[in-house]
């Protein structure tokens, strides 16, 4: 009997591995099966993980979860594994059109994920041929045709490896090195390499006289910056629910001092209200069906694609349909369609391009910030920057899929990626209220914006500080980097990684990106007659794939490719 060990056992891991026992039902095969995971909630991952706080709040709706589908009653070696129900009947979430949208707190979701993952793991707990092993894998080893894994002093044999260990440490930028020197010689200072877990800050929130620094701008530190400030000293309070208007009601004096920063000092633009709202932005059923072609037939069966014009000129074409239809709700102007698929399409190229319909971002952060959620709200006319960010969420499923595995050329990949990741402040933007948060503690002259686009930054005995452009200055005794590291294989220096690409196990598809790996997960060799039974599902494919970051993509076609091939190809 083959042996199958499947490491990392996030929400990809949960699935992949239904779809393997689901599969295995179907064509009634036998497998042995190991996992390996060793967090204490088998099913979360670190990003859904149960005992976070509930202000690591989700930045996809609760009414998108509900394309979390149900899981179907399996049978495996006789053992009845129950049907598990959809997160949106497990929640029992019902919603109006002109209801807002809600973003639960991540360990919600979490909760979901261990759940589901339990219901199966009791179902086969008798069963001889599945096993977890609660512990992490260090080393991975291809010896006579076995692949041999060492994990807690222990190893374990297998035939076929499916890796999908999500998130991994990388080597620290030059200047977290410094930084993090810095802080180790002086006393008076600190240090935090990382965002998460935020119940690191539980003994630093409830201090005072206490500026601190935030190296970055978006999600990550959105979750800081909750966890910081709701504490013995204040927390918010919402003054209007209709649009999430919040105050930060001070209890009694703190004197902490928030200081977000980041390289261009652009917000997280906030997703629309509700849902009568957000589908103004949809693009029809007709319009994706012409995306999801032209986009095929340049990267998928013809390999002449030498520019992202393939993928944004269709996509341009939507933009343009839906703001004219917007009429009285974008701002005013005498532009025909062609006049603005052309202004989508110089702005997809240049962020920084000027136009009377493109918001201006040189303005006020504070200014800046009321006026992405005024368009959030439907209460200000709608800038042609918010059209394109929000069609360009409702388009990612489409591109996601399509763009992946594709024959495009390694750097029109990165291209494409790129251009991806530029959008995400509109596509992967927070609830409303998220945004009103930043806005009561500046108010409350708890957090700063005058320093949050790009500042000198000097490291003193003190401290390090901050100088903006107009040479205010600002000096915080705390740093907290909040940047995500991007998945850039060579950079990684987990042990397991490290180990597979010195065997050449695995080997990149760019050097700036993740493992290269076919359309069914299994990782494409540098040894060309020999095809090694090994997958990678999810962010360390990031390159072969696009879109790994996405909880919905945790649930999709790509995971269940790999179970059917694997499956498939037992004897």
């Amino acid at each position: 009997m083959k042996t199958l060990a499947i490491i990392g056992l996030g929400p990809r891991g949960l699935f992949a591995l239904e779809n393997v026992l689901e599969n295995l039902c179907t064509a009634k095969k036998a497998l042995q099966i190991i996992l390996f995971e060793p967090s204490k909630y088998p099913g979360t991952g670190p990003v859904w993980n149960l005992e976070q706080k509930d202000s690591n709040w989700i930045n996809i709706t609760e009414r998108a979860l509900g394309d979390i589908n149900e899981r179907p009653r399996i049978t495996y070696f006789n053992h009845e594994i129950p049907s598990f129900p959809s997160y949106k009947e497990w929640a029992n979430y019902t919603q109006k059109p002109t209801q807002p949208d809600t973003f639960p707190p991540r360990n919600k979701v979490g909760t979901y994920l261990h759940e589901r993952f339990m219901s199966l793991k009791n179902a086969l707990t008798t069963n001889p041929h599945f096993e977890l092993i609660p512990s992490k894998v260090d080393i991975i080893k291809y010896e006579n045709d076995k692949f041999i894994i060492h994990a807690n002093e222990n190893t374990y044999s297998c035939d076929d490896a499916l890796i999908t260990i999500g998130h991994q440490p990388t080597e620290p930028s030059k200047q977290i090195v410094s930084w993090t020197s810095h802080a180790k010689t002086r006393d008076n200072l600190q240090m935090f390499n990382d965002a998460y877990p935020v119940s690191q800050f539980d003994e630093l929130k409830n201090k005072t006289d206490v500026t601190i620094g935030l190296r970055g701008f978006g999600l990550a530190m959105i979750d800081v910056m909750r966890a910081l400030v709701i504490n013995n000293f204040g927390n918010f309070k919402t003054t209007n629910p209709s649009t999430f208007e919040t105050i930060y009601f001070k209890s009694k004096k703190q004197n902490l001092k928030l200081v977000p920063f980041s390289l261009d000092g652009l917000p997280m633009v906030p997703k629309p209200l509700n849902p009568e709202i957000d589908e103004w932005y949809k693009p029809t059923d007709e319009e994706i069906a012409h995306l999801k072609y032209t986009i095929e037939t340049h990267a998928k069966i013809q390999e002449n694609a030498n520019s992202i014009d393939f993928l944004i000129e269709p996509i341009a074409k939507i933009v343009a349909r839906i703001y004219l239809d917007l009429s009285s709700k974008a701002i005013s102007h005498k532009l025909d369609a062609k006049h603005i698929e052309t202004v989508v399409l110089i702005w997809l190229k240049n962020q920084d391009y000027d136009h009377v319909l493109i918001q201006d971002t040189t303005i006020d952060s504070y200014k800046l910030i009321s006026s992405y959620i005024e368009m959030a709200l439907g209460e200000q006319s709608i800038s042609l920057d918010f059209c394109i960010g929000q069609v360009w969420r409702h388009c990612q499923p489409t591109l996601y899929k399509t763009l992946s595995h594709s024959k495009l050329d390694d750097e029109l990949i990165e291209d494409v990626i790129a251009l991806d990741e530029s959008t995400k402040r509109y596509s992967y933007g927070p609830p409303i209220e998220s945004m009103q948060q930043i806005l009561a503690l500046v108010d409350a002259k708890v957090l700063s914006l005058d320093y949050v686009n790009d500042p000198d930054i000097l490291m003193k005995d003190k401290g390090w500080e901050l100088k903006n452009d107009t040479n205010q200055s600002i000096t915080a005794t705390v740093m907290i980097n909040s940047v995500l590291d991007a998945p850039k294989l060579l950079d990684v220096n987990s042990s397991i990684i490290v180990n597979l690409l010195k065997d050449d196990l695995i080997e990149p598809i760019h050097t700036k990106l993740g493992i290269e790996t076919f359309k069914n997960g299994y990782v494409k060799s540098s040894n060309k007659n020999k095809q090694l039974p090994v997958a990678v599902l999810g962010r360390l494919a990031k390159g072969s794939v696009i879109g790994v970051d996405a909880i919905l993509e945790c649930f999709g076609d790509r995971i269940e490719d790999y179970a059917q091939s694997f499956v498939n190809k037992l004897n």
